[in-house]
């Protein structure tokens, strides 16, 4: 029996388990390192929507709008809330009764929270052409979130064709043009650390 050992707790997917998952991405076709290799004992379990409380922390999920089952999480810690929607596709109107559903069950899953992390992979323009990839435009992000009470918007998931002074530009016309409704909004940038809102 190994010393080291982790859990991993992963939504539910179709016909698949948590192990078989964590296998496929493990096997040589992706990686040279397989979950038999680990020098740590690991346990995977699935886990239903609602809340899962684990130690002096809390989780919870709802489905994103991706091209394979992903999930959007919700953390709880010390009283704060975070949210990590990495690749969520948020659609551009809400004309069909499935996409208004969507976006108000979004909406009241990030309500209020600290700091919400979130898909802005492309403009709006660029959106248009991309519409069923399972990414964001990030002016979407903002119009759909403004009124949910953040307190901090972290925009990620760039585009691989934005270049950094492309991304600049995008942070400052944000920072003029998009602070209203929220603490602070910006485009994260590798390496950078993010605080969590004091109050």
């Amino acid at each position: 029996k190994n010393e080291a050992w982790f859990r991993v707790y992963m939504p539910p997917q179709k016909d698949v388990s948590c192990v078989e998952i964590l296998q496929g991405h493990m096997s040589n076709t992706f990686f040279p390192v397989t979950i038999d290799m680990l020098l740590a004992d690991m346990n995977c379990e699935s886990f239903s929507p609602g809340t899962l409380n684990l130690d002096g922390y809390s989780v919870e999920y709802m489905w994103a709008r991706h091209t394979v089952p992903t999930a959007i999480y919700k953390f709880r810690i010390g009283g704060k809330v975070i949210i990590f929607g990495p690749d969520n596709e948020l659609p551009l109107s809400t004309d069909s009764e499935e996409d208004e559903a969507f976006v108000e069950e979004f909406r009241a899953f990030v309500k209020d929270a600290d700091v919400l992390i979130h898909d802005g992979q492309f403009n709006g323009e660029q959106h248009k052409e991309r519409i069923g990839w399972g990414h964001s435009c990030w002016e979407r992000v903002i119009e759909v979130t403004k009124t949910c009470g953040i307190k901090k918007l972290v925009l990620t998931h760039h585009d691989p064709d934005s270049t950094d002074d492309y991304l600049e530009g995008l942070n400052e016309n944000l920072k003029k043009n998009f602070q209203e409704g929220f603490g602070e909004a910006f485009f994260v940038k590798e390496g950078q650390d993010i605080s969590l809102p004091l109050s």
